[in-house]
């Protein structure tokens, strides 16, 4: 039997549950390989955001460094340094200031050889 507590409690959940959370929006995606060790990810004309991330998928990475330049001409460095097996992703990363508009990520990373070929490498923004 449910009591007015155990009702209002379960009622209060689904209400933080149901509010609507910052969904990530896809930016680009870029196919690396083993012939370059830089490569870049438009976020040009997308909008807004206070966070980034990148996902891997197809073949491991080894991702150093993020370059993320804004519309307004500044950027912003990020060290990653980490290994990324396919289906992971970079923690959010936050850009410094309010929210901004993406001009482009340049990443630099090394690829694992592996019998599955290139990497792909999906910005995500929010």
């Amino acid at each position: 039997m449910m009591t007015p507590r155990l009702i209002a409690a379960t009622a209060a959940l689904l209400c933080v549950s149901a509010a609507p959370a910052f969904a990530w929006e896809k930016l680009g995606t870029r196919s690396v390989g083993f012939i370059a060790d830089t490569d870049t990810i438009s976020g040009r004309g997308q909008g807004k955001f206070k966070q980034i991330r990148l996902c891997v998928s197809k073949n491991e990475i080894e991702m150093r460094d993020l370059d993320v330049k804004f519309g307004n001409g500044g950027n912003q460095d990020v060290q990653v340094r980490s290994n990324f097996k396919p289906g992971t992703c970079t923690r959010a990363i936050d850009l410094n200031g309010e929210r901004r508009n993406i001009q482009s990520v340049t990443m630099k990373y090394a690829s694992r050889p592996s019998f599955k070929g290139q990497a792909e490498i999906t910005l995500y923004a929010r």
